[in-house]
């Protein structure tokens, strides 16, 4: 994608910044997220633990030592028989129980541990909202870090809590202004991907490139690659093929070889091909960077795509099996953040080959994902994919968009630098271990 330029001087006018936000985006009780995770007797010292570390972090220190009785902490430790079956559990609540104790003496970085802890825990459950709960409390201990507002700003993104996470987005680009660059800049670009997956490219255009302005000011590699990433996904939508490749041969050269992200800078590279009908330049791609993605939700999407790119390209027998695999767990809860932009992906491939059942079915239930979560670019795209299946159910296999003799010499250039890296990349991997 790539960004338009901006009205003189638009992007450089104040940005209003909302106060911090709201643990519970809802008007139920504080910390109920916790308990609809965990009905259980587990629920209940977690929910308490949360709610008295709220409590904590919102009280002036100097009124704290009289918010809790003299028997809290003992209260707080007997309660702890329902999580005797965790024992990663003990450790962060018994922490959070001695500042019951004594809450005027407690130390913070002690209990900012304990509840990150209790947050990591809960992410390795599969617990989402939980483990969002326990970071907004860490990072509104916090104020002076903006990394910790980022880190509960992705998750509340990927939780498809969209004004929550705008709100943390902006709380730490006003927190890092002005010392921490890096974290001012990725502020940006994570409200960029926020409001791109919204729909609203024009926002989203707007703060990507004051990331990257603030990258190139203060040499920071990392955001001028993800920017120039985020830009060439924003020009290929556009149809500026040119700028583009620009975007991307740039983010390539900014990330290096052994950039975690830059399986995803193939990946997003082989999804415009496909687009375009160049199926057998996508594949290559697709299957080179596919044992580079660790996160299980960057894995299915990679399937996804090779499915995709099979069936373009007529190879009926790796379609299937990418399917299927893909099938079984897309609607895991871990997968939600993708599971509509997955199904549409299955839905094209179908398409490919003719299924059109299959095709309307992942097409619909795409429609139905990206609408429960407010994707609004994700169900635009979905409502379409499902009115062509409907209306025209067109074998779209081998049509592909014409390009010039030196757009086509670019993408072919960089479809072969990409699979290069990427194949160097996994045999360094391979060797390691």
């Amino acid at each position: 994608m790539k960004a338009l330029p901006a009205r003189p001087g638009a992007q450089r006018s104040p940005m209003p910044m909302p106060a911090p936000p709201s643990v519970h985006p809802d008007d139920r009780a504080e910390g109920a997220e916790v308990l609809d995770e965990h009905p259980g007797a587990l629920g209940v010292p977690l929910w308490g633990a949360l709610r008295d570390f709220m409590l904590w972090v919102q009280t002036p220190p100097a009124e704290r030592a009289a918010l809790f009785g003299p028997a809290a902490g003992a209260a707080r430790r007997a309660g702890l028989e329902g999580a005797r079956d965790e024992p990663e559990l003990w450790a962060p609540l018994l922490t959070l129980c001695q500042m019951a104790e004594d809450p005027a003496r407690a130390d913070q970085a002690r209990l900012v541990h304990a509840v990150r802890s209790l947050a990591r825990w809960a992410g390795r459950r599969g617990a989402p909202a939980t483990r969002l709960a326990f970071t907004q409390a860490a990072a509104l201990a916090l104020p002076g870090q903006p990394a910790a507002a980022l880190e509960a700003a992705r998750q509340a993104r990927d939780l498809a809590r969209h004004a929550q996470a705008e709100s943390w987005f902006r709380l730490a680009i006003r927190q890092a202004r002005g010392h921490d660059w890096e974290s001012y800049a990725w502020g940006f670009i994570g409200l960029g991907v926020l409001y791109m997956r919204a729909g609203n490219y024009p926002a989203a255009r707007a703060v990507v490139c004051r990331a990257l302005r603030a990258g190139r000011k203060r040499r920071l590699r990392g955001v001028m690659g993800s920017a120039h990433h985020h830009l060439f996904v924003f020009e290929s939508d556009a149809g500026r093929t040119s700028e583009a490749y620009q975007h991307a041969r740039a983010a390539l050269h900014a990330y290096g070889e052994r950039h975690p992200r830059l399986p995803a800078l193939a990946h997003d590279l082989g999804c415009f091909w496909a687009e375009q009908g160049c199926f057998s330049r996508a594949l290559p791609v697709f299957q080179a960077a596919l044992p580079l993605l660790a996160d299980p939700s960057d894995r299915v999407m990679g399937i996804a795509n090779v499915a995709r790119a099979s069936a373009g390209a007529g190879d009926r027998e790796q379609y299937e099996r990418a399917r299927a695999e893909v099938m079984a767990v897309i609607l895991d809860p871990a997968h939600a953040a993708i599971a509509s932009e997955a199904l549409v992906v299955i839905a094209q491939s179908d398409s490919n080959l003719g299924e059109w059942v299959r095709a309307e079915a992942a097409a619909a239930q795409a429609v139905e994902v990206a609408g429960e979560r407010g994707e609004g670019r994700n169900r635009m795209v979905a409502e379409a994919q499902l009115d062509a299946i409907r209306a025209a159910r067109v074998v779209a296999r081998g049509v592909r968009v014409r390009e010039s003799a030196a757009l086509a010499q670019e993408a072919e250039a960089l479809a072969r630098d990409l699979h290069a890296q990427l194949t160097r990349r996994a045999r360094q991997g391979a060797a390691a271990a």
